[in-house]
C-alpha cells in the first residue's frame, strides 16, 4: 500500500516564500521575450532588436580565439577547476596590456560577475553608486538587491554628461562614480574632457571611478576615441572593466575582467578574491580562448566596424525621417535610443509592445535603463543585415503613420 499519500489531515501546501529582495530583480531587456514569443506563436515575422548578441546576426567570434578554445578542449589540463581569481597565463597578458602587476587583474564570469563582484565589495545598504541616466539596467538591479539607494545623473545634448548634475547628486553615502564609454544604450562616446572632469570629480570626494569600457573597441568614428579612462586617472582608482562578449564577438564565452588602476584598492582586490573563491572558477577552456583574444591583434575589427557603420547610418536616416521618431546618432557600439515624440502612448513600454504586437519588431523600454528619462524612449540593436533593418524601418514608418496621423 502507497505509504507516500498526503495525509487526509493535512494543510493544503503553500507557495514557498520568496525573499523581498527578488522584488528588485528584473532585467527589461529579456524580460519582454516571453510576450515576444506569443507574438510569435501568432505567424508574426519576428525582428529581434532587443539584444546585444552579435553572434545571433552576421558576427562571429575571430578564428584564432575559437581555435585556443578547441585546443583547451582537447587538452585535460583546462577540465578541472581554474584558479579562483583567473588562469595565470591570462591574468599575465591582461597585466601586460593594462601595465599593472597580475594580482591586479580579476577574471570574472563575464564582466555582469565582475560589476556585482564590485558592487558587493563596495555597497552596504543604504549607500550608493552614481549612476548615468540612462545605463544598463544590471547596476541597478545590483544595488537595490544589496540594499542601495538610485542615484542617477543626467546626461543631456547627445547623451553626454551634466557634470553640474553630478556634483549636485553626490552626497556621504556615494561609494563610485560610474562611466560606462562606449555607453549602452545610447551609443554615446565620453570625450576626455568630460572624462577628466569626472575623475576630478571623484579625486575631491575620494572614492573610485568604475569604468565599464565592455564597447571600447567598437568605436565607429575612432578620431572621437578618447581612450581609456584610467590613462587620464592620476592618483584617483579606476575599476576598469572589459570582457570577451562585445569587443570579440563571443558573448557566449562569459570571460570578462576587472583591471584596479590607482592607489588604495589593495582590500577591494583582497575581498574580489574572497568572491572568487565562494564561486570557485570561470571556465578554464574559455580562458584560454581570452589569452589568444588579448595576444592577437584585432584584425576583426576593421570589417566588423564597417558593417556596423553602414548599419548605424540606415537605421539613424530612416528613424530621422519618420513622424513622430527622432533620434542622435550612435558614436560605438550596436545601440540605438529613439525618442517618441508623439502619439497615443503614456508610456515607453505602452509604446513598444503596441510596436510589437503590430510589427513584430522588438525592442526595449526606454525607462528600463533609467527611472528618470524626460521622454518617451527605447533601445533598437542594429546588428542585423541591410534589408531586415530597411523593412522593419518600413514597418515602424507605417505604423507611426497609422498612429500619429
Amino acid at each position: 500500500m502507497p505509504t507516500n499519500l498526503p495525509s487526509k489531515s493535512a494543510p493544503p501546501a503553500q507557495p514557498v516564500r520568496v525573499s523581498r529582495r527578488m522584488a528588485h530583480v528584473s532585467y527589461p531587456i529579456r524580460d519582454i521575450v516571453q510576450r515576444a514569443r506569443q507574438v510569435a506563436a501568432r505567424g508574426v515575422p519576428m525582428h529581434w532588436f532587443n539584444i546585444g548578441d552579435p553572434n545571433r546576426f552576421d558576427f562571429a567570434p575571430p578564428p584564432w580565439i575559437t581555435k585556443a578554445v578547441h585546443a583547451a578542449l582537447d587538452d585535460p589540463r583546462f577540465s578541472g577547476y581554474a584558479p579562483s581569481d583567473g588562469d595565470e597565463d591570462l591574468r599575465a597578458a591582461l597585466a601586460e596590456s593594462e601595465s599593472l602587476p597580475a594580482e591586479r587583474i580579476i577574471v570574472s564570469n563575464g564582466l555582469s560577475e565582475g560589476l556585482s563582484f564590485a558592487m558587493q565589495a563596495l555597497m552596504d545598504a543604504g549607500d550608493n553608486i552614481l549612476l548615468p541616466s540612462p545605463n544598463y539596467p544590471l547596476y541597478a538591479t545590483i544595488s537595490r538587491v544589496l540594499g542601495g539607494e538610485d542615484n542617477l545623473y543626467s546626461c543631456g545634448r547627445q547623451w553626454q554628461p551634466d557634470a553640474d548634475d553630478m556634483r549636485r547628486r553626490l552626497n556621504a553615502r556615494t561609494r563610485a562614480i560610474v562611466i560606462i564609454n562606449p555607453n549602452n544604450p545610447t551609443g554615446a562616446v565620453y570625450p576626455r574632457k568630460t572624462l577628466k572632469s569626472i575623475i576630478d570629480l571623484a579625486g575631491e570626494h575620494s572614492i573610485p571611478v568604475i569604468a565599464d569600457e565592455i564597447y571600447d573597441k567598437l568605436v565607429l568614428e575612432p578620431s572621437q576615441s578618447p581612450g581609456p579612462v584610467h590613462l587620464l586617472a592620476g592618483d584617483v582608482p579606476v575599476i576598469r572593466g572589459c570582457g570577451l562578449s562585445k569587443n570579440f564577438f563571443y558573448p557566449g564565452a562569459r570571460v570578462g575582467w576587472l583591471a584596479l588602476h590607482g592607489p588604495g584598492l589593495d582590500d577591494f582586490a583582497s575581498a574580489l578574491v574572497r568572491l572568487c573563491n565562494a564561486r570557485l572558477s570561470v571556465n578554464w577552456e574559455m580562458q584560454r580562448g581570452a589569452i589568444a583574444a588579448v595576444q592577437h591583434a584585432p584584425d576583426h575589427l576593421p570589417a566588423a566596424l564597417s558593417k556596423l557603420r553602414s548599419r548605424r547610418d540606415l537605421m539613424v536616416r530612416r528613424l530621422n525621417e519618420i513622424p513622430g521618431i527622432r533620434t542622435t546618432s550612435p558614436q560605438a557600439a550596436f545601440y540605438i535610443f529613439p525618442q517618441v515624440t508623439a502619439g497615443p502612448w503614456k508610456t515607453d513600454t505602452e509604446f513598444v509592445y503596441d510596436l510589437m504586437e503590430q510589427t513584430g519588431i522588438v525592442g526595449v523600454p526606454g525607462s528600463g535603463f533609467s527611472s528618470q528619462l524626460n521622454g518617451l524612449f527605447f533601445r533598437l540593436v542594429y546588428l542585423s543585415k541591410e534589408d531586415e533593418l530597411a523593412a522593419a524601418m518600413d514597418k515602424l514608418e507605417k505604423f507611426m503613420k497609422k498612429k500619429v496621423g
